[in-house]
């Protein structure tokens, strides 16, 4: 950063602040009987230079005036070189400590969450431990879809090679240069193109576009494409990647606000994701007329996948509801367009009916359409941020109880609380109103003709409370939830924007009574337009200690973060540490002479890997939402940053298994691969792809699950749960991988060639269902190898990752125990597998379990009724299997045990519910998935 220099009329100071801290050193020159002629003579001639423009240096203030740079005395080249190394040593130092204390804890974590931010000034930024080969897929995706490369160049402070000018000496720039590690905040970046001078990516509009003249930094409204982006960005992760978006969050920075960031928040991959689309809906508020006199024109942007008709129902509903006119999509910009009078502002405190609106569309896309509301965000961007934005994300999950009710409550802080959504929830009304009206807070109503909420109250002074940057929203948002929980409404979303903080939720007593904790992650700017660009960085804890969590917390803070606790943490918060973790840099070259930096953040960073402490590390914690905000003080000259995350407890851990690497192509068709599987995968170019199972595919899974039911329980059931009397499959993915495919036609082939079918015997699966019954018979030679579908009972996460890398037969049955020898359990009967089912135990998907449906090749059984080791049996070619008989002993089940891996071909993963008497089980609380693993190349279980 630039140095500044402060001349009071008494003496000369000279301070030199430490990047991204809060310390200062200074160096002061005071006027002595001596040298009082030479320095009065010095600051003259230095105000020439400020006057003549020629100066660069650092700031000259005389009293409360700020003229200019100026370097008295001037500075050697080979000084400021030095001070320029000086702090590049500091830069390593303190980048190998961090990356010291987040790769100790990213080897800890199994269950990560990642950040993508996505910003218009050219950049793509990923922050959070590389799970899963997610970042060479990411690699690869964003260097053949959107054709970026890595950055590979930053602006770095360097010494100018010239002097200032005769009298001034050398100061420091900022130029592009190589980029070292030390310089990364995040962890891993890319540009749009090379970088130019002006820090700022070549090609970024060939990748973001905005209807604006490429480089202008005006107030205008300008059509953009984020949102395609990151639908584009987050249908990769989701579809193909299995990832599930758990935030979707915009930011508007700069002068005006049009330095667009966006973050997507993903949490570790969940099969169902992959075939649950999403949608993403904006509302642009217009520039409204100053005169009042024409309505504000503004504008509706759809993005993402028109699944189930979804396009054409919005397109009916914007038409019908709002009179909305549909306009010609530009397709690089959206999918659907309109333009809509519907959206208003009035007054000059900002009052709007964006929050009003934005909950009709979700009751719509909620109640009307079946989908779920995945997160929604506020930006503000204009000169005095009065053009405002409204962004909502859904997904269609055909498989989860619809229709919930929302309500959301809005603190604006120039003075008022709104309440929207009352009409789903008019038996908390009462309570609501006399919770505000407790705290002081009176009924307001200036245009009774026309309400843009349900309920406004006028805060009273005080209600609002904080310094600088920092205020009590957070809070005033855990009471809320707090008094709203013990109503039955669980907290759901919350999200802010200069300073108008939005909190949304849902009905739902069981999530409702958990007890919540929020973090936040803040950098609080010095004030001060004068001084180079300095803060300090802040976490905010607010809510109970619940089971002892700030013990946790505490701990991660002070080793991790070099943080220390704050004995008076103010009335904002209950808990403050200070530290130096946060790191900031400048959007662009002209955005840094402009003394902000809207640039790069380290916050997505280690709020991703704090994320990941809690939910795996801490353990009984679930991430409800993380949202990012931006707030520029006046009097200040750094934009001060925010990432809030909100926890849920509840008992037990989120333990799931987790696969590892990406499927490599086989490279050439495999060995007599189904006739029903796709072009990429017959010829052996694909490595592996999952397909959302067809209705008659999933008929069939259901009739496996109703026809080998057995109202029977052993003691392998945990904890003595009751049995249920039906499984109800909700979806099936299909898996065609070439490589495991291949392996497994060869042991076809050579168990064909063996006969013995006089002995073999046929698994119940194959009665229950004649469709898949027939997919095992050839026509011109039958099914001489004995193949069969069996079942083998799983959570969903170890579902989809033992599909993408089948069985090992050394790990295999680690998890239930190895009756019969360590091999491959499979079943007959839905209720045996059912008895190892497990679900992954959070999030929108809690209650749903797995059973994958296998090709499994039986050849000639060895039979027996008693335990043991009869491995040899079957490794010695005589036998392809064990079939351990217990049905016939003590009346419970038969199972089929393997002991060569490819016998085996895992084909279809089942997700499904289990009912009794017609309703869906409540889930156990002290079932639970297996510890976490995470296994290199491989994802089975038992």
């Amino acid at each position: 950063m630039l140095d500044g220099i402060f001349v009071p009329v008494h003496h000369v100071r000279l301070e030199r602040p430490t990047v991204g801290s809060g310390h200062s050193k200074q160096l002061e020159a005071r006027p002595t009987a001596q040298n009082g002629i030479a320095g009065a003579a010095l600051i003259l001639i230095g105000l020439g230079c400020i006057l003549s423009g020629s100066c660069g240096g650092p700031k000259v203030q005389l009293g409360p005036f700020c003229f200019g740079h100026v370097h008295m005395g001037g500075e050697p080249s080979k000084d400021v070189q030095e001070r320029v190394a000086r702090q590049e040593e500091k830069l390593k130092q303190d980048f190998e400590l961090s990356k010291e204390a987040l790769r100790e804890l990213d080897q800890q974590t199994r269950v990560p969450h990642l950040l993508l931010e996505i910003r218009s000034m050219g950049f793509v930024e990923i922050q959070g431990k590389d799970t899963g080969g997610i970042y060479q897929r990411l690699d690869q995706w964003l260097k053949e879809h959107w054709k970026m490369q890595e950055k590979q160049e930053d602006l770095i402070q360097v010494c100018k090679e010239e002097a200032d000018c005769g009298c001034c000496g050398y100061s420091t720039t900022t130029k592009v240069c190589k980029m070292e590690e030390h310089h990364r905040l995040c962890d891993k970046s890319y540009t749009m193109g090379p970088m130019r001078p002006s820090g700022i990516p070549a090609r970024r509009h060939e990748v973001y576009k905005a209807r604006d003249d490429g480089e202008s930094f005006d107030c205008l409204d300008r059509e953009n494409n984020m949102g395609k982006l990151t639908m584009q960005l987050a249908h990769f992760m989701t579809q193909e990647c299995g990832w599930t978006l758990q935030v979707c969050d915009a930011a508007n920075l700069g002068r005006c606000g049009n330095i667009r960031e966006q973050q997507m928040k993903f949490k570790a991959p969940h099969p169902l994701s992959m075939i649950a689309p999403l949608v993403m809906i904006e509302l642009h508020l217009g520039f409204p007329d100053p005169l009042g006199i024409r309505e504000t024109k503004s504008n509706i942007y759809v993005n993402g996948v028109d699944s189930d008709g979804v396009f054409e129902k919005l397109r009916s509903f914007f038409r019908t509801a709002w009179v909305a006119k549909e306009k010609d999509a530009d397709p690089s910009y959206c999918n659907m367009k309109f333009e809509t009078h519907t959206l208003q502002t009035r007054g000059v405190q900002g009052e709007n009916n964006m929050g009003q609106k934005a909950m009709q569309v979700v009751d719509f896309m909620v109640k009307k359409c079946q989908w779920s509301l995945v997160s929604r965000s506020n930006g503000n961007f204009g000169k005095n941020g009065e053009m405002r934005e409204s962004q909502m994300v859904f997904r269609k999950d055909e498989f989860i109880q619809h229709g919930s009710d929302h309500i959301m409550v809005e603190f604006r802080t120039v003075g008022y609380v709104e309440i929207t959504g009352l009409h789903d929830a008019e038996d908390l009304k009462p309570h609501l109103a006399e919770y505000f009206e407790r705290q002081k807070c009176k009924k307001y109503s200036s245009y009774p003709s026309e309400s843009f909420c349900d309920l406004k109250y006028k805060v009273p002074s005080g209600f609002f409370v904080g310094a600088r940057a920092t205020l009590n929203l957070g809070k005033l948002t855990m009471s809320l939830a707090d008094f709203l929980g013990s109503q039955g409404w669980a907290l759901a979303l919350s999200n802010g924007s200069q300073g108008e903080h939005q909190v949304t939720f849902t009905r739902s007593s069981e999530k409702a009574s958990a007890p919540l904790l929020m973090i936040e992650f803040r950098t609080i700017p010095f004030s001060g337009l004068d001084s180079a660009p300095k803060w300090h960085s802040a976490v905010q804890i607010s809510g109970p200690d619940t089971n002892g969590v700030y013990g946790h917390l505490d701990r991660f803070i002070r080793k991790y973060m070099q943080g220390r606790e704050e004995t008076h943490p103010g009335s904002y918060c209950d808990k403050l540490y200070m530290c130096n973790a946060f790191r900031l840099k400048p959007a662009s070259l002209d955005e840094f002479q402009m003394g902000m930096v809207n640039g790069e953040s380290d916050l997505g960073k280690w709020a991703m890997r704090f994320c990941d402490f809690m939910v795996d590390h801490v353990g009984a914690w679930d991430l409800v939402t993380c949202n990012s905000d931006n707030k520029m003080d006046v009097g200040s000259n750094v934009t001060a940053r925010e990432m809030q995350m909100i926890f849920r407890h509840r008992p037990g851990g989120r333990q799931v298994f987790m696969s590892v690497g990406q499927v490599e192509p086989l490279g050439r068709p495999p060995l007599e691969p189904p006739p029903y599987w796709h072009e990429g995968c017959l010829t052996g170019e694909v490595g592996q792809k999952l397909m959302p199972g067809t209705q008659e595919e999933l008929q069939w899974m259901q009739e496996l699950l109703d026809k080998t039911f057995k109202n029977k329980v052993t003691r392998d059931r945990k904890d003595g749960h009751a049995l249920a009397d039906r499984f109800v499959a909700v979806q099936c993915i299909r898996s065609e991988h070439p490589a495991i495919w291949d392996r497994f036609a060869e042991r076809r082939q050579l168990l064909s060639r063996a006969g013995g079918s006089e002995d073999f015997i046929l698994p119940k699966t194959m009665a229950a269902s004649a469709g898949l019954a027939q997919r095992c018979v050839e026509v011109s030679r039958g099914n001489p190898s004995n193949e069969a579908y069996l079942l083998h009972g799983t959570n969903p996460t170890s579902a989809v990752a033992i599909l993408s890398n089948s069985f090992t037969v050394d790990f295999a049955g680690k998890s239930a125990g190895t009756m019969f020898g360590p091999g491959i359990y499979l079943a007959e009967s839905s209720t045996k597998a059912d008895e190892y089912a497990q679900d992954d135990a959070t999030g929108d998907y809690a209650g749903l379990y797995a059973v994958l449906v296998c090709r499994a090749l039986l050849g000639k059984p060895y039979v027996t009724q008693e335990p043991g080791d009869f491995r040899e049996q079957v490794l010695s070619g005589e036998f392809g299997h064990v079939l351990g008989d217990r049905e016939k002993a003590v009346g419970t089940f038969r199972e089929f045990i393997f002991f060569h891996a490819a016998a085996v071909y895992p084909e279809y993963a089942v997700f499904y519910r289990r009912e009794k008497d017609g309703r869906v089980m409540a889930r156990p609380e002290s079932e639970m998935a297996p510890r976490p693993m995470e296994m290199e190349g491989w994802g089975g279980s038992a």
